[in-house]
């Protein structure tokens, strides 16, 4: 006797041309079925095995869902053992479908789409290195996995991508609120470059010092962490810059739009 659990086992099929016939399906396996015309190829896949295993699923469901789909008839056989829940795809052929295929007519396609679009990362070509979209709590996660009391920059890298000239972009940012920018480590408050823009090098990257703080772990600190995260990707649309004072190692950036390397 085969085990139950490895196969489909099929007693007494009568339907249609069926005669009486007993067999024995492997499950978890590609099964063809073949045989010349009339020989009951049809009767014995969908109006025996399918049918028994849609109409095992359908019982399965609540009354209230069944209301919906109508009764479906016990096909004529013994029994049907080891069957799991079934789908069939009728036996046609219609180009213009678009859904053409196993995974299109059952919809099981648009699940796998999913499933990859979420489970799947992209890496950079360029330096190998995973791709991702930060968020705020990114920023501050990285932030506060430094030791209490570490003192950093919150940076955002300097914009000037708005038709506007470099003191008129200082002029905005102090409008704004925001007092100094940074270069190479050298701190220079904006109101003094207005006045004398000769000691700033635009040819060398520049940042907005959107906060300088000192690492601490309680509730207010992190809030304000994350309102100064959130001000940094504002003005340089989506950079962020963690640097430390006194660790030229640590210069992490960010960026809330899922890019690498340029790309």
């Amino acid at each position: 006797m085969p085990n139950k659990e490895q196969f489909i086992q099929i007693k007494g099929a009568k339907v249609h041309n069926l005669k009486n016939i007993n067999l024995n399906i492997k499950r978890d396996k590609f099964v063809v079925i073949t045989g010349v015309s009339g020989s009951g190829k049809s009767s014995l896949a969908f109006d025996t095995i399918y049918a028994e295993g849609q109409r095992r699923y359908v019982e399965s469901l609540s009354s209230y869902a069944r209301q919906f789909l109508g009764k479906i008839n016990k096909p004529d056989v013994e029994y049907i053992r080891g069957i799991p829940p079934a789908i069939a795809i009728e036996q046609k052929v219609n180009t213009r479908n678009p859904r053409s295929t196993v995974g299109t007519s059952t919809e099981v396609y648009d699940y796998l789409k999913l499933l990859f679009a979420r489970i799947g990362k992209t890496y950079s070509p360029v330096s190998n290195q995973i791709v991702k979209r930060h968020s705020v709590t990114d920023v501050v996660n990285y932030i506060t996995h430094f030791a209490e009391g570490t003192k950093l920059l919150i940076l955002a890298p300097f914009d000037q991508k708005n038709g506007k000239t470099f003191i008129e972009y200082l002029q905005q940012l102090q409008a704004e609120g925001i007092s100094r920018i940074e270069q190479n480590l050298s701190i220079n408050k904006i109101s003094e470059l207005i006045n004398d823009s000769s000691q700033i090098n635009t040819k060398a990257p520049i940042n907005i010092v959107v906060d300088r703080i000192s690492v601490s772990h309680d509730e207010d600190s992190i809030s304000r962490f994350g309102d100064s995260v959130q001000t940094a990707f504002s003005e340089s649309r989506g950079y962020c810059i963690i640097k430390a004072f006194d660790d030229h190692k640590t210069n992490e950036k960010f960026s809330n739009k899922f890019e690498a390397d340029g790309i």
